[in-house]
């Protein structure tokens, strides 16, 4: 009898534990909730449109400065792109909110999305802050970025001009260059590889914007494809490659600019702006050439920018 009650308490026992190994109910509701925090902010930064040009700010790291300030403005410089880029894209979600339909691209034409405007507010402080601590050619082109993200998306919105919308496109990425300097001098030659990646930047761009001109149209949206037509965006692309092209001839070794220029010329200043210029290219097409040509640029930029590096 004594025994079976002492049983009885070891198990009352074991099925309470004591409060102080349960975990904390605070801990346990904060978790989820600040996960669903951290996943609602990406959703509304589009963070998947542009988590692939967060390395960007790494063109301009420093090899022959001390390392601890050399990774300290590498950090700086990707910090300043996540900043400006989660800026300038919330900023185009804004403008956009009327005219566009798709809710994957446009996270604020939801039903029940709100409080942008104190992230606008925060992001704006952050890229201030950043810009402020600075080299002066970062901090230049972190508040270029600042301006060129207003005027194309809020006023004069030159996103809807032709022409000047994609090249104001193209310059506020390229800017992100320059975001990782440690100091205000750049190496030698660095003017030919920025050339080289805007350029490209841009005829991805002119491509971009045949893969949405429907949407573009049905928006009130007059951009360079749609008031130029197929063959002289096309023609603008093939100017764009050629550029990429001189550019690359300035960087490579001698001995390697014939094969540079003969490859860069086939394939960025004929065939990607002959593919664009087929009067029968379709919308999804034009974006399946869009990453078609990302990753032609991708790898030979990567190429170009090795042998910049190891002639510096």
């Amino acid at each position: 009898m004594i025994g079976a009650v002492e049983k009885r308490r070891l198990h009352s026992a074991s099925a309470c534990p004591d409060a102080s190994h349960e975990p904390p109910p605070v801990a346990v509701s904060v978790r989820p909730a600040l996960r669903r925090t951290i996943r609602d902010l990406l959703r509304l930064y589009r963070v998947r449109d542009w988590i692939h040009m967060l390395p960007v700010p790494l063109a301009t790291f420093d090899l022959y400065a001390p390392r601890g300030r050399a990774w300290l403005a590498a950090g700086r410089g990707v910090a300043s792109a996540f900043v400006i880029l989660a800026f300038g894209f919330l900023l185009n979600s804004v403008s956009d909110r009327q005219v566009d339909r798709d809710g994957r691209k446009n996270p604020l034409i939801i039903a029940g999305a709100a409080g942008y405007q104190y992230s606008l507010a925060v992001l704006l402080v952050l890229s201030l802050a950043l810009a402020a601590v600075s080299p002066v050619p970062a901090r230049l082109a972190i508040l270029s970025c600042l301006v060129l993200g207003v005027v194309y998306s809020i006023g004069p919105r030159l996103k809807s001009v032709p022409v000047a919308g994609s090249l104001t496109n193209a310059a506020g990425f390229t800017l992100m260059l320059f975001f990782g300097m440690s100091s205000a001098t750049l190496p030698a030659g660095f003017g030919y590889v920025a050339l080289v990646y805007a350029t490209l930047l841009l005829q991805n761009q002119l491509m971009h914007e045949a893969g949405d001109q429907f949407e573009d149209r049905a928006s009130g949206i007059r951009t360079t494809w749609l008031t130029l037509g197929p063959r002289w965006t096309a023609l603008m692309s093939a100017f764009a490659g050629l550029g990429a092209t001189i550019a690359a001839a300035h960087i490579v070794p001698r001995a390697a600019v014939v094969p540079v220029v003969a490859i860069a010329s086939m394939i960025f200043v004929v065939a990607f702006p002959l593919l664009l210029s087929w009067p029968r290219l379709k919308t999804r097409e034009a974006a399946r050439l869009r990453v078609i040509q990302r990753w032609w640029a991708v790898v030979f930029g990567a190429a170009l920018y090795a042998a910049w590096r190891m002639g510096a």
